[in-house]
């Protein structure tokens, strides 16, 4: 068995393709770019990186795209393109110089561009930047002009960005307490009150930086989808999104106490709160009597220095 384990190690075809197949040097000619395969639909490409790192970034690649391909779709034909540094001196085409940009969404190529400035880094650009090149499909399957919505889209995009990495608890009971204390009566609010969820599209291409990423928002797009389903997320009418956002926060302000406890628990809290007043000012009234009772003074010893202390 460990013969034939050994001989299929051996025949079975090498995961980095010809580079003539390579998408990534449609845009960036200068870099000599690896063709990578994978069990999703979305392939990586990499210019100046060992195999070893290529291949955790292909499995971070997979464990994203197949989420997002069961989820919206769109992926088939994407590519992931991550290179050496050097790539960021690339981006000055596009971006002006001296912005840290290092990472674009090509949405109409299908392509995501990074450039591995920060490699542990890398992953938050993954989960942040392929669901956008899947919202952009998503936007043309809906016959929706220039790609999707935003803000929507980009605050769906930091969704599976808090998904992937853990952050999505926390950024939902961060956000309830915030909310809980900014809005005591969320029933009164209209759509009009509500953010604007469908707004401008999003440029393409355009740049973010995988380093300043993260939006406690996801927490609003992972109950939209637990309250709808997936498929609201194409939905795309701003009326649709500012009633979903109203109810949100009804359903926080819900889950606190609203602090009524009926009549007498009331009396029972203004009588504790005037007992405790009473007993503490009791106190201080006493530490000030005692310090005013002082021990009298003795008088002086009268042998240190009287005549007898003198004359000796």
């Amino acid at each position: 068995m460990l013969a034939l384990a050994a001989i299929a190690l051996c025949c079975a075809p090498s995961p980095v393709m010809a580079v003539d197949g390579s998408r990534c040097s449609e845009l960036f000619p200068e870099l000599t770019w690896e063709v990578h395969t994978g069990t999703g639909p979305t392939v990586l490409e990499t210019a100046g990186m060992t195999p070893g790192t290529a291949e955790r970034f292909a499995a971070d690649i997979d464990r994203v795209a197949l989420m997002v391909e069961a989820e919206l779709g769109g992926l088939e034909g994407s590519t992931v393109c991550i290179a050496s540094p050097d790539l960021a001196d690339a981006f000055d085409e596009y971006v002006a110089a001296g912005q840290r940009l290092h990472a674009g969404v090509f949405a109409e190529e299908q392509i995501l561009v990074m450039s591995a400035v920060e490699l542990r880094m890398i992953d938050d650009g993954i989960a942040f930047g392929v669901p956008q090149l899947a919202l952009w499909k998503l936007g043309d399957d809906l016959g929706i002009d220039e790609g999707y919505p935003d803000p929507l889209g980009t605050t769906i995009a930091h969704w599976y960005l808090a998904r992937d990495t853990g952050r999505l608890d926390r950024y939902r009971s961060e956000l309830s307490v915030a909310l809980f204390l900014d809005d005591p009566n969320p029933e009164e609010r209209t759509t009009g009150d509500a953010a604007v969820w469908v707004g401008e599209r999003q440029p393409d291409p355009s740049f973010f930086d995988p380093q300043f990423l993260g939006s406690q928002m996801g927490a609003f797009i992972d109950w939209a989808v637990d309250e709808e389903g997936v498929a609201i997320l194409r939905e795309t009418d701003q009326v649709t999104w500012a009633n979903l956002e109203n109810r949100w926060r009804v359903q926080i302000r819900d889950q606190y106490p609203r602090g009524s406890f009926g009549l007498w628990w009331g009396v029972a809290i203004v009588v504790i709160f005037i007992l405790l007043a009473a007993a503490l000012a009791w106190l201080r009234w006493r530490e000030k009597r005692m310090l005013a009772i002082r021990r009298p003074t003795p008088p002086p010893d009268e042998t240190l220095f009287g005549d007898t202390a003198t004359d000796t």
